[in-house]
C-alpha cells in the first residue's frame, strides 16, 4: 500500500501543522483493532505526505522525513462511566493551581473557539462537577462527519479523543500531542449530540498522561484512547 495525502488547513491543531489526533486518525483508519499512532514532528499542512505500508503498520512520511507511524496494540484502560448526571462547570485553564501561561489554540479544528459548527468540531471540554481531574463536552454531530455508511469517520473519531485530553491533563502549559492509543468499539451515527470525556492518568517531567472516550447519547461507550502530551517551549508552538 502506497497513498498521498494532504492535511488541508481545516484540519491543523496548532496554527502551522496539523490537528495531532486527526493526523493520527489518518493513519489508524487503515487497520483494525486497538492502534497506537505516534507523531514523530508537527504534521505540515497543506503539503504531500505518503501513507507507506511498513512491516509494523503505518508510516507517514514527507519525503525522507518520518511523521508519524501507526501499529497494532493491546489497549488495556479502564473508562470511568459516564457521570450522571452531567454537571459541567469551569474552564479547565483557569481552574485553581494550573499554570496559566498558554492559551489554547483558537483555530484548533477540535477545540478552537474561533472555529464554527460544522466546519470544527468545536468540543469545548469543562470541568466536571464532582469528579476530580474530570472534564466533559457535548459534540454535535453532522453528516458531514460521515463515511458512506452514515457513521462518523474514524479520523473524525480519532480528532474528538485528542483534545479533551489535553484539558484533563495538561491545560494552561504548552503542549502538543506525541501519541495517542484508541480503540473504536462501536459505530456512531453522524447525528444527533455525543459526549466526550477526558481524565488525567498522571505526569511525569514533561510528559502528561490522559485518557479520553466518546460516549454515544444513549451513553453507550464507543471510544477510548489513552494519550501522551509533551510540554514544549511555548516559543516552539507561536503563529
Amino acid at each position: 500500500m502506497q497513498e498521498t495525502v494532504t492535511i488541508g488547513a481545516r484540519f491543523k491543531g496548532p496554527p502551522n501543522s496539523g490537528n495531532g489526533g486527526y493526523c493520527c486518525g489518518v493513519m489508524a483508519k487503515h487497520l483494525d483493532g486497538p492502534i497506537e499512532a505516534s507523531l514523530k514532528v508537527p504534521p505540515p499542512l497543506d503539503t504531500a505526505l505518503d501513507l507507506v505500508r511498513s512491516p509494523d503498520g503505518i508510516e507517514m512520511r514527507h519525503g525522507d522525513k518520518l511523521v508519524g507511524v501507526a501499529r497494532k496494540v493491546v489497549l488495556d484502560l479502564d473508562v470511568p462511566a459516564l457521570p450522571n448526571p452531567l454537571r459541567l462547570g469551569g474552564d479547565p485553564v483557569d481552574a485553581p493551581g494550573r499554570p496559566k501561561k498558554f492559551t489554547p489554540f483558537g483555530t484548533c479544528f477540535v477545540c478552537g473557539h474561533d472555529r464554527t459548527h460544522p466546519d470544527g468540531l468545536c468540543i469545548h471540554s469543562k470541568l466536571v462537577e464532582g469528579h476530580d481531574g474530570m472534564v466533559a463536552s457535548h459534540w454535535r454531530l453532522d453528516a458531514g462527519y460521515a463515511n458512506d455508511d452514515g457513521n462518523v469517520g474514524a479520523e473524525f473519531i480519532w480528532s474528538a479523543l485528542d483534545c479533551p485530553g489535553y484539558f484533563a491533563c495538561a491545560p494552561g502549559e504548552a503542549a502538543l500531542l506525541g501519541r495517542l492509543t484508541a480503540e473504536i468499539m462501536a459505530p456512531l451515527k453522524a447525528e444527533g449530540e455525543a459526549t466526550v470525556i477526558g481524565w488525567d492518568l498522571g505526569a511525569s517531567g514533561r510528559k502528561r498522561r490522559c485518557g479520553t472516550a466518546i460516549y454515544d447519547a444513549r451513553g453507550t461507550l464507543v471510544a477510548k484512547a489513552e494519550g501522551l502530551w509533551i510540554v514544549v517551549d511555548p516559543e516552539m508552538i507561536k503563529p
